[in-house]
């Protein structure tokens, strides 16, 4: 009797250890299904390349060799997303079987080495949270400074500071062909370049007021084909009716070395859907973080709040566009919102800025981006004005486009940047920035 008992029981734990062993098989054949995102059919054949050297194997996160993801080639139309935080290829438009992907790795690539930092640094790197996930610099004194060979009249560099990796980015190549799904490193100047107006016009279009459309507007101009370009003096506006002003960026303008570094993109110019006002402006839902980064990736334009109404201050005939591409932009509202630190940055996220200056919070205490009075890139819409644009201060608010606020470029490096190492701890402080040594 205490045999058979005793067989029962072997009998048992053998089920449950052959139970344990399925199940284990299961999860793993998952995985490996959820890693190429593929069926077995399909018959996905992947090769790895440091270069143009054949490896044997995809590199591993964090390799000595600190080598991340570059680029990838497929054929028969298919294309590869790269998963930076699980270190996975996500292959789609799979239409054939037997499908070939070469992915290419590179060296000392920048993104990569930001990711890296955010493993161990949680404090000044962390992910947002929004459908992109986008990685980015907080709190009051990160070290994020970077030297991307700017130099002005005494041969000192002009630093800029990183805003964090953007996922998700069309990129404009130079044949004008567009690569979708890249990750970029975004940069912010450290210091504004002056005083000027986003746009202004002749007294007759919006009373002088400017028009709220960026790819139209001066600064635009002057910043992607006009004075500071072309690192030259030149006229730039300052105030309404096209009243303009000299602007002499000979010794801060972009060089050619630094121009080549960086990515023309796909910026969204998008904004509210309702017309900005106090109750808006008042209303934690409506003007919370989150909100503005999804209003900012919107349909929404700066004039179809007044379109119908006319009157002086709405009757520009300028087209309104939700994209633009160019290489130097502005700040978003959204940019300035995720910087926000501190502990209790989650709340800082959920409530209307307009509260920022809440001592309960100290939002703007703990945000490296917190400065003078800063145009961003996107319109507002009003219900009697096309030409108001959000603006950043301790809170953000809008003004007529004439006015005039400190302008502080900013742009995206190309995917193939690489950065110098160094192992100092200090590294991408004020006096250590990083320092990017070209492409790859």
């Amino acid at each position: 009797m205490n045999k058979k008992l005793s067989r029962d029981k072997c009998q048992k734990v053998n089920i449950v250890i052959l139970f344990i062993i399925l199940i284990f098989t299961i999860f793993q054949f998952i995985n490996i299904y959820k890693k190429y995102n593929t069926k077995k059919e399909e018959n996905i054949y992947l090769s790895f390349y440091n270069g143009n050297i054949k490896l044997n194997e995809m590199p591993k996160k964090g390799n000595a060799e600190n080598l991340g993801f570059d680029h990838a080639e497929c054929d028969n139309g298919a294309s590869v997303e790269w998963n930076r935080k699980n270190w996975i290829p996500i292959i789609t438009n799979i239409t054939k079987s037997k499908t070939k992907c070469k992915l290419y790795f590179a060296p000392n690539l920048i993104n990569n080495y930001i990711e890296q930092l955010a493993e161990t640094d949680t404090i000044n790197l962390v992910y947002d949270r929004t459908e992109e996930n986008n990685l980015r610099y907080i709190e009051k004194y990160p070290n994020n400074y970077i030297d991307i060979g700017d130099r002005d009249s005494s041969n000192k560099p002009i630093l800029w500071r990183i805003i964090g990796v953007m996922n998700n980015m069309t990129v404009i190549n130079d044949d004008k062909s567009e690569s979708t799904g890249e990750s970029l490193v975004k940069i912010i100047r450290a210091n504004n370049i002056g005083w000027l107006s986003w746009d202004s016009s002749a007294s007759g279009v919006n009373s002088g007021r400017g028009v709220n459309e960026w790819s139209q507007a001066d600064l635009m101009t002057t910043l992607n084909k006009g004075a500071y370009w072309n690192k030259e003096s030149g006229q730039c506006y300052s105030s309404s009716s096209d009243k303009q002003t000299t602007c002499d960026f000979s010794s801060t303008g972009l060089t050619e070395s630094v121009k080549n570094d960086l990515a023309k993109v796909r910026w969204n110019t998008g904004t509210l859907g309702e017309a900005y006002s106090s109750t808006v402006y008042n209303n934690d839902i409506k003007f919370n973080v989150k909100m503005l980064y999804t209003a900012e990736q919107s349909s929404h334009n700066g004039k179809e709040q007044c379109a119908s109404s006319g009157g002086s201050y709405c009757n520009d005939p300028v087209e309104r566009k939700t994209t633009w591409d160019g290489y130097i932009g502005l700040m978003y509202p959204s940019d300035y919102g995720y910087a926000v630190g501190g502990d209790k940055r989650d709340d800082c996220l959920a409530i209307t800025i307009y509260k920022w200056n809440n001592s309960s919070y100290n939002c703007t205490e703990n945000n490296w981006l917190y400065g003078s009075s800063t145009w961003s890139i996107i319109p507002s819409t009003e219900l009697s004005y096309a030409s108001k644009v959000f603006y950043l201060v301790p809170i953000i608010d809008d003004d007529f486009a004439s006015n005039t606020k400190s302008v502080l470029p900013t742009a995206y490096l190309k995917r193939n940047i690489k950065i110098k190492p160094n192992s100092a701890s200090d590294y991408g402080s004020q006096n250590n920035p990083f320092v990017i040594e070209g492409v790859n």
